[in-house]
């Protein structure tokens, strides 16, 4: 037990360190990999060199192995990251939105709805912080002109990045390598959470809308009109969830990344078929390297993690602590909800990749009940947390205080938690 509770203040040690901002996720996770493998092989009496020993563990199952555990996830990143730029490239996301806010004219409920499902949409394919400004910057002039305060466009805005997410098959992509969970029990959960959390955000926008009694204009100019794309344009951001979800030939991810990204250069402009193309190549590769960066170190973390020295110690601890029948599952992660912020124990990017791993590999939880869990608290980190990149540019964007998009947000999302739980435990049986 005192292994355990050793590894666990390392677990804490590198939070506090990452919430104070004396340290980033991308040289956390390696570090955080490589501390836990040293105390787990040292406390197990394993020799510092030669066969079997320490020095052996670290460096080639938790450095070397570790370092391309998620190789299969990264090239979703990448061809998920291409399909983004061809979006961005081709003006698609620009015409989605330009589309919903001429339909909805200057009525705001109907405006912010419209507006907040063209970005969903959008975001189920654009991923990264250059495909969120580009979005943001288009949606919430067009909001706030039409008399949405700042703070509810951010939060809405928000919501779509979210809802998108869980949706995008590059994430998906990671939920299947690092849990080790089937692409068919992602997807219903995924189908599920989306739809939830999307009644999370309309309960959001009707009730915070009311509040706001007061028409709010802001002084931002609203995207001029430019160059009109083939309404089959449109289709390019959902069309590789409908190739992976048909019931009638399902395609795996990369395919369907690269079909749909074929399609939206050849429908948008067909003379720059090769020179959009490439384009979205190099800049997808350029946009995506931090999350590489990332996952390398959430590799190094789970391959550590997951290993026998490391299990044996955290097993009889985790048992002690995580709940196994329905009722108190449900309440442990609706309770503890808030502890995916600042890439805490239960954000899947963060801390959480590492405690998901044991959880699975130690026999705790089963995996569809680790993704389900892990999938819902972590809404709360993709909403709320003020340490986003997209939750910090979008305060200083819009000239609102970071933490008052977590204030405003934060029980709205937590009580999709609830729901989600709930209708995992109830209706998808992950227990």
């Amino acid at each position: 037990m005192f292994s355990a509770v050793l590894i666990v203040l390392v677990f804490l040690a590198f939070a506090a360190m990452m919430i104070m901002k004396k340290i980033s996720a991308i040289i956390a996770m390696p570090v955080m990999a490589v501390v836990i493998a040293l105390l787990a092989g040292l406390c197990s009496g394993m020799p510092l060199f030669g066969a079997n020993s320490v020095s052996d563990f670290v460096f080639s199952e938790v450095m070397t192995k570790g370092s391309f555990r998620l190789g299969e996830a990264m090239m979703y990143a990448v061809f998920g990251a291409v399909l983004s730029q061809v979006v961005q490239i081709t003006g698609i996301a620009k015409h989605f939105v330009r589309t919903a806010a001429e339909l909805a004219g200057d009525r705001r409920l109907v405006l912010a709805l419209g507006l907040t499902a063209a970005s969903t949409v959008v975001f189920g394919s654009v991923s990264g912080l250059g495909g969120f400004i580009m979005v943001a910057s288009l949606v919430l002039p067009v909001m706030t002109a039409a008399g949405i305060s700042p703070s509810l466009a951010s939060c809405l805005i928000l919501f779509s990045l979210s809802i998108g997410g869980v949706f995008n098959p590059a994430n998906w992509g990671f939920y299947k390598d690092a849990l080790g969970i089937s692409l068919e029990v992602i997807k219903g959960l995924a189908v599920s959470y989306a739809a939830l959390l999307s009644v999370a955000a309309v309960a959001f926008l009707l009730i915070e809308l009311k509040r706001e009694r007061k028409r709010v204009f802001w002084a931002v100019s609203v995207p001029q009109k430019e160059k009109r794309l083939s309404p089959f344009a449109l289709l390019t951001p959902v069309l590789p969830i409908l190739l992976i979800i048909n019931p009638l030939f399902p395609l795996p991810v990369i395919p369907a990344f690269v079909i749909a990204s074929l399609y939206g250069v050849l429908v948008s402009d067909f003379r720059k078929t090769l020179q959009n193309s490439t384009a979205a190549f190099v800049e997808g590769l350029k946009d995506v390297s931090p999350v590489l960066g990332l996952f390398i170190g959430i590799g190094m973390l789970l391959n550590s993690v997951i290993s026998e020295p490391v299990t044996s110690v955290m097993k009889p601890f985790l048992q002690s602590i995580v709940p196994s029948s329905p009722f108190w599952f449900v309440v442990f992660f609706f309770l503890l909800a808030p502890l995916a912020l600042y890439r805490g124990p239960f954000n899947l990017f963060g801390l959480g990749s590492g405690l998901a791993a044991i959880l699975v590999s130690a026999g705790i939880l089963p995996p569809a009940a680790v993704m389900a869990a892990f999938l819902s608290v972590g809404q709360i980190q993709g909403v709320c947390d003020p340490t986003n990149t997209h939750n910090a540019w979008l305060a200083q964007y819009m000239k609102v205080p970071v933490d008052d998009l977590m204030k405003r947000t934060i029980f709205y999302v937590w009580g999709f938690v609830l729901l989600a739980l709930v209708y995992a435990v109830v209706f998808m049986h992950v227990l």
